[in-house]
């Protein structure tokens, strides 16, 4: 059948003389494969750049039950996202972002909520002035809350002490819960979890609470990021099997 959706292209690859299966992360069908005909030819190509990585497009596809590759008919930018190849912070959180979203999603399962968190990072991504790793931690942040593991680092599991209120110098989180125990309860005797600075617990917190706009206001040091990002990365990993450290992650600290 024919079917039209909205869709971020997550990955290209080459195929045979004139081709390219394209990895698109739609709408209405989740993540799925599909064939562009002659898209690496100037002549016959009919596409454009809308299968360029980390587009927006709208795509018109042949969707047959039970293949896992389908036919790609058309396709045409929705919303173009000029700045993300300005700099190398935007290019490699941009594709942090989609490389991440390649990994842990299966194949047409949809979702809409996370299409529609992942094209707003990708717009923040292109439009905002500054901060824009942030983006990328709270969109984490927010997949967490997706998947059915959402960070709980409201409270201390055991004082019940506020984050908000107070100013921990450690905590630990707790991998298995996404609950954490203060540098103080800590002291009472062995626990288990993630040794984290309690600066970077308030930034969970806020990207907890906020939205992926209101994120990317905070200003965190380099030192902050990498430990944030290790530390939801960590957690991705206890929660799904077989995800890696994100490559396009380690080629953006590697131009700083």
């Amino acid at each position: 059948m024919i079917v039209e959706t909205e869709a971020v292209v997550l990955h290209a690859m080459n195929y045979r003389d004139t081709s390219k299966i394209v990895t698109l992360y739609s709408r209405k069908f989740g993540k799925i494969k599909v064939i562009a005909k002659g898209t690496r030819n100037q002549k016959t190509n009919k596409f454009g750049s809308s299968l360029e990585p980390m587009t927006l497009s709208s795509v018109v596809l042949y969707k047959k039950e039970h293949r896992d590759l389908h036919l790609l008919s058309k396709s045409e930018i929705v919303t173009p996202l000029s700045r993300l190849q300005d700099d190398s912070e935007r290019m490699f959180t941009g594709l942090s972002l989609i490389e991440l979203v390649n990994m842990v999603m299966h194949d047409e399962e949809e979702n809409e909520l996370i299409f529609l968190l992942l094209a707003e990072s990708l717009k923040q991504i292109d439009t905002a002035p500054k901060n824009v790793v942030n983006v990328l931690i709270a969109f984490m942040v927010k997949l967490f809350q997706q998947f059915g593991f959402g960070l709980s680092v409201d409270e201390c599991v055991q004082c019940g002490r506020r984050t908000e209120k107070e100013n921990f110098s450690s905590a630990f989180l707790r991998l298995s819960d996404g609950k954490y125990i203060c540098s103080d309860c800590s002291k009472e005797g062995l626990v288990s979890g993630t040794r984290i600075s309690g600066e970077v617990l308030k930034m969970l917190h806020y990207m907890q609470m906020h939205g992926i706009e209101q994120s990317a206001i905070l200003d965190i040091p380099i030192k902050n990021c990498v430990e944030i990002l290790a530390t939801s990365q960590a957690y991705l990993r206890y929660h799904i099997e077989g995800t890696r450290t994100l490559k396009s992650l380690s080629l953006l600290y590697s131009t700083k």
